[in-house]
């Protein structure tokens, strides 16, 4: 009988094993199964963050889209609104220099530089008239009394007005033309530039018992600048002198000359209208003022923005009287540098 309970409680044992085995595998299965379900919570934990953080960075990157989107908008319309601005600005920068050049024009109308009675004035006695006798006749011209180093009462003329003479007066004469002196010339003729045209010739002694005292006459020509040379175009100009068109009907009995006609001293005036530049020194002038034959030898006064200027000497050098057939010599050639 012993080894039936032998077999008996071995396979008790054995049932009691495979059930602790059974339980053992079922432990570890359950365990596994646990395991595996928090991995699968874990990764879908996991997903669902990663999806949700993927939702987060579109949405930022959509939101920034958004915002770059308008930002681009508003600086288009920056862009366009400085255009605008731009634009009206140059618009308005034209218009204030148009103004301001209109203003320019009207300041210069306004301050447009004329040659008065008033400024001609303290001159226009010192301007004279020359009367020369030649061998085809009697001449006349005009000529300017002045002072000189070398000579302290002379007249300055044109070289041609007196060049082939045989004797030469100069006739002084108040502002209303009445002769107030008659007085003989040297025949000897200086010059301080053998190019131009140009003669300075001494006061001699009277030849009229009603002559003013020589030292008493105008010789405030000779005091007056010279125009900064080239005087530019445009510039106002008056020609003084006696020119062949202002003679009278009258006439006048000069001793050592005879009688001749009396011709009145005019002034007329122009512009400087262009430059001669055929001759060697400063330009020459060409002038819109009235240059006749007795002008030659006068005086050419200008005025620019410090006043009035001596320009030169009018020369009439055409054949035929005609208005404006002359020129101005530049008095910077005329006169030395220091007078």
């Amino acid at each position: 009988m012993k080894p039936r309970i032998t077999l008996t409680l071995t396979w008790h044992i054995l049932l009691i094993g495979f059930v602790f085995f059974l339980a053992s595998m079922l432990a570890v299965s359950y365990g596994g199964y646990k395991l595996y379900q928090k991995v699968v919570t874990t990764e879908k934990i996991q997903k669902e963050l990663a999806a949700l953080q993927t939702e987060e960075r579109i949405r930022k990157e959509e939101e920034a889209d958004k915002l770059i989107s308008a930002q681009q908008v508003e600086l288009t319309e920056a862009k366009t609104e400085l255009e605008k601005t731009k634009t009206a600005a140059e618009k308005t920068n034209a218009q204030v220099k148009s103004l301001t050049q209109t203003l320019k024009d009207q300041s210069n109308i306004q301050k447009e530089i004329v040659i008065s009675s008033t400024d001609l004035a303290p001159y226009v006695t010192g301007v004279v008239q020359i009367v020369c006798t030649t061998p085809l006749g009697i001449t006349s011209g005009s000529g300017s009394l002045f002072t000189f180093k070398e000579l302290e009462r002379a007249v300055l003329t044109n070289y041609h007005v007196v060049k082939d003479a045989e004797k030469c007066v100069v006739v002084m004469t108040s502002n209303a033309n009445t002769t107030t002196g008659v007085f003989s010339l040297s025949p000897s003729v200086y010059t301080f530039n053998v190019h131009t045209d140009q003669a300075v010739l001494a006061i001699g002694e009277s030849l009229s018992s009603t002559s003013v005292p020589i030292a008493n006459y105008n010789y405030s020509v000779s005091s007056v600048r010279k125009c900064t040379s080239p005087t530019p175009i445009g510039t106002p100009v008056v020609i003084i002198g006696y020119p062949a068109y202002a003679k009278r009907d009258s006439t006048v009995t000069l001793e050592t000359i005879g009688t001749v006609p009396a011709v009145f001293r005019t002034a007329t005036n122009g512009i400087i209208s262009g430059y001669d530049t055929s001759q060697t020194g400063e330009p020459n002038y060409f002038v819109s003022a009235k240059i006749d034959s007795g002008n030659s030898g006068g005086m050419a006064l200008a005025k620019d923005g410090k006043g009035i200027c001596s320009l030169g000497l009018p020369t009439w050098l055409t054949v035929g009287n005609y208005e404006t057939q002359g020129l101005v010599q530049n008095i910077s050639n005329v006169l030395p540098a220091d007078h």
